[in-house]
């Protein structure tokens, strides 16, 4: 038997939920599961393969799952996120806790999830922007500010990218002005100040699963270093553009953190100094 820990938001959970099936499909004869899934929403959002909707929304499943590695004595083991994943030993009896936060496990799936949304949020999400995407070109802006500038349990500190990246990165776009272009962020006061209004511009102002949906089915993504965002990009169904800050996290040292972020679907874009 082999659990797996559920910890964070939206897109940490869906690195976790991918890395729990590279477990199984790696090891077919074990029982792998979530430890805590009363921890998790993405079931909420997406139909899962399988049962996986059902008993991560099962009070009885998460009562006896929540107490099963103290009772069979699981011994913790950490992927930490500074080393490149690559294939390991997997160890019955274990728990295993980390982000995860890489395509490497999704790429090694024979049968990868597909992540479908359900209807009813497709549906709000058609309602709200349906014909402004049908008759336009869409370039997304997404801005993570708040949690970001004064990030870890810790050692606190700012990994928001400077505001001045994002202006580079959409001023670099050839014909802007034939694109709509749409602001998603938790601080969208702030993004208003820098970016003052136009006739194109859109700032969202919705619930986090609109936002999933505005980013996803953009043409063309300027993203900040978030798993939500980044996401919200590596599943879109067009042929979609996607500019990422190099380095992620560790755009400030110059260093990949984690290692195995930089997926090669996106365009990895340096983060100056003196943005």
């Amino acid at each position: 038997m082999i659990a797996v820990k559920f910890d964070g938001r939206l897109g940490n959970q869906l690195f976790q939920y991918v890395f729990l099936k590279y477990l199984q499909q790696r090891n077919g004869k074990l029982l792998v599961f979530f430890t805590n899934p009363h921890h998790a929403y993405i079931h909420k959002y997406f139909d899962l393969e399988d049962a996986d909707n059902y008993l991560m929304g099962s009070k009885a499943y998460s009562a006896i799952t929540r107490f099963l590695p103290s009772i069979l004595r699981f011994k913790s083991i950490y992927i930490h996120n500074w080393i490149i994943p690559k294939e390991f030993d997997i160890k019955n009896w274990s728990l295993y806790i980390g982000y995860f936060q890489s395509d490497y496990y999704y790429q090694q799936l024979k049968i990868k999830p597909s992540f479908n949304l359900k209807k009813e949020f497709k549906e709000q999400f058609n309602a709200l922007y349906g014909n402004l995407y049908q008759q336009n070109k869409i370039v997304v802006v997404h801005i993570r500010r708040t949690d970001y500038m004064n990030y870890g349990e810790r050692r606190k500190r700012d990994i928001s990218l400077p505001m001045a990246y994002f202006k580079t990165r959409l001023e670099a776009i050839e014909n802007l002005e034939n694109y709509k272009v749409i602001f998603v962020s938790d601080d969208i006061a702030h993004v208003k100040e820098v970016f003052p209004e136009k006739d194109n511009y859109t700032f969202s102002s919705n619930n986090e699963i609109i936002d999933f949906q505005i980013i996803q089915n953009a043409d063309i993504s300027i993203i900040s270093n978030s798993t939500f965002a980044w996401w919200a990009t590596y599943l879109s169904p067009k042929n979609n553009m996607v500019y990422a800050p190099k380095n992620w996290f560790g755009f400030k040292i110059g260093a990949e953190h984690p290692r195995g972020i930089m997926t090669k679907k996106f365009i990895w874009c340096d983060v100056l100094a003196n943005d």
